[in-house]
């Protein structure tokens, strides 16, 4: 009776951690990865979550994609008490670890936006995350059907 319970315990033991690592393994595809290509930015997004803390309702931030022709326009209101709306170019660059950076330069002469980031697509390509290359920065962000009207 005895060495039939002990074998019961041992196979219930053995049979636990087999189960804890397959878990565990399981969980790193839980969410299968998304290229960060010029379709998939097309369209407009809204700034959710910066330094991740949302934003609050008076504040605001949406940047449209156009994958035809690789520019953005942006419009926000962060910084200032008056809405601004910025255009540019962009750029998306598939690394060598399989990473995805994204660059962008301002119009008119202003120069490169300040950080080259880490971009990252979540559910089905409707989220989306910017982390800046030296970590510095980071930024989620939503894809929206329409534009709202800001002014």
């Amino acid at each position: 009776m005895r060495l039939l319970q002990l074998t019961f315990t041992l196979l219930c033991a053995a049979t636990l951690s087999l189960t804890g690592c397959s878990k565990e393994s399981t969980d790193a595809l839980s969410e299968p990865k998304i290229a960060v290509t010029y379709a998939a930015l097309d369209g407009c997004w809204q700034l959710t979550h910066w330094q991740g803390s949302a934003l609050d309702e008076a504040t605001y931030l949406y940047i449209e994609f156009d994958r035809s022709t690789r520019r953005y326009t942006m419009w926000d209101n962060i910084g200032s008490m008056y809405a601004t709306d910025t255009t540019g170019t962009f750029t998306i660059t598939e690394e060598r670890d399989g990473s995805y950076t994204l660059t962008g330069t301002y119009d008119h002469g202003v120069g490169d936006w300040n950080y080259a980031y880490r971009v990252t697509l979540h559910s089905e390509g409707e989220e989306m995350q910017w982390l800046s290359r030296d970590e510095v920065q980071s930024m989620e962000f939503r894809l929206i059907d329409t534009m709202p009207e800001l002014y």
